[in-house]
């Protein structure tokens, strides 16, 4: 493709087309944008190539989006039944954690990342799914529960797993130390009165929360680079940090949504479809049966991984299997797993096309497969929705 403009263009069009798109083909948004990027990119059209603004843009996308991940994560929800969703998150986490490193074993590819990978699963798939899998509260709740504390698992060994060469202690100790003096500041200056009331104005007028949280995103990212690990990693802290310091942390998500999800993160999915080499799997028999192997560890350990543990704890049969198929769904961490694993080479553009479509396929398969579980109607994850 030609210049700057021509490029930023193209991708304004494909962010405006997404979501019409989406509503038309029934599919998530986001699906549609890693499809759009996909078709237009090298595999099919070679439209749309990922020049140094594009990837600029795409890196920030994928700074902000983990950052997303970590606001979404409430605490509360996995101290409300600490005991079970404990159980059930370990064993949604380690059973594909082990079935997917046997598989990475026998096909030679690099079993750490690829067991993590498999590992992970989707809020944004669960949290449609909870408010129609069950008639029992509890059942809704615990498995919130689960899917968070399964995100949060996740990603502290994929930052292990891809940077335990380049962390240091000394500078581990002081990210650490950073985050744990940025929450006792922030708590106290909630505590103080005129403080708190002063905030609230700046937050009316000048949107002092929204920028606080960027300048917060890019100090703990440029913090979490100086230490060794992924930016990543830092906005993903940021964002931890924040959901539990804000007190109408609701209000602030929406705003930071509407930011992030209509102009930076879209840019990111289109560019991680643009970078997926589909005739690379579809030309390759070999692939497609890793392809294959990979979708078969990761839904097996996954409904294995929920449904015994839940079974173990009282929750009915079918409650545990639709439980298990709504954890199968996978998105913005296993491609965080992917985009790492190929900008550190770890995993080849092959592998990196096998865990992006693998995520394609868990999106689209789970949420109908939770519900058919229970005998009910096949729930659509709502287009509108974005899926962190």
């Amino acid at each position: 493709m030609g210049g700057l403009l021509e490029e930023m263009f193209v991708l304004l069009l494909l962010i405006l087309a997404s979501p019409v798109l989406a509503r038309l083909v029934k599919l998530p948004v986001i699906v549609v944008e890693i499809l759009l990027g996909m078709a237009l990119g090298p595999s099919l059209f070679g439209i749309l190539t990922i020049g140094e603004c594009f990837a600029g843009l795409a890196l920030f996308g994928f700074i902000y989006l983990m950052f997303v991940v970590g606001l979404e994560v409430e605490v509360r929800h996995i101290k409300a039944n600490l005991a079970r969703v404990t159980a059930i998150a370990l064993g949604s986490f380690l059973t594909p954690l082990f079935l997917g490193y046997l598989v990475a074993l026998a096909y030679g590819l690099p079993a750490e990342l690829i067991a993590v990978a498999l590992s992970t699963t989707s809020m944004g798939i669960i949290l449609p799914t909870v408010k129609e899998l069950s008639g029992r509260e509890e059942v809704g709740q615990v498995l919130l529960g689960a899917a968070i504390l399964v995100d949060v698992i996740s990603m502290f060994a994929l930052a292990y797993v891809v940077e335990r060469e380049f962390l240091s202690l000394d500078r581990l100790l002081i990210l650490l130390a950073t985050l744990a003096g940025l929450i006792v500041a922030v708590e106290r200056l909630k505590k103080w009165t005129p403080t708190r009331e002063r905030v609230k104005e700046l937050i009316g007028e000048y949107h002092l929360d929204v920028r606080t949280s960027i300048a917060l995103i890019f100090g703990l990212a440029v913090l979490a680079e100086y230490v060794g690990v992924h930016a990543i990693i830092g906005s993903f802290f940021a964002g931890l940090l924040i959901s539990e310091v804000e007190e109408k942390v609701e209000g602030l998500l929406e705003k930071l949504l509407g930011f992030g999800y209509g102009f930076f993160i879209p840019i990111f999915f289109i560019a991680v479809g643009a970078r997926t080499d589909l005739p690379l799997i579809l030309s390759n028999v070999k692939a497609l049966e890793v392809l294959a192997a990979l979708l078969a560890a990761g839904f097996l350990g996954k409904i294995l991984g929920t449904f015994i543990p839940s079974r173990l704890l009282g929750f009915t049969t079918q409650e545990s299997l639709s439980m298990g198929f709504a954890m199968s769904a996978r998105l913005s961490l296993i491609v965080a797993a992917a985009e790492i694993g190929l900008a550190t080479g770890l995993i080849t553009h092959e592998i990196y096309s096998m865990l992006v479509l693998l995520a394609i396929a868990s999106v689209l398969l789970s949420p109908s497969l939770a519900k058919v579980a229970v005998g009910r109607r096949v729930i659509r994850v709502p287009e509108e929705r974005p899926i962190p």
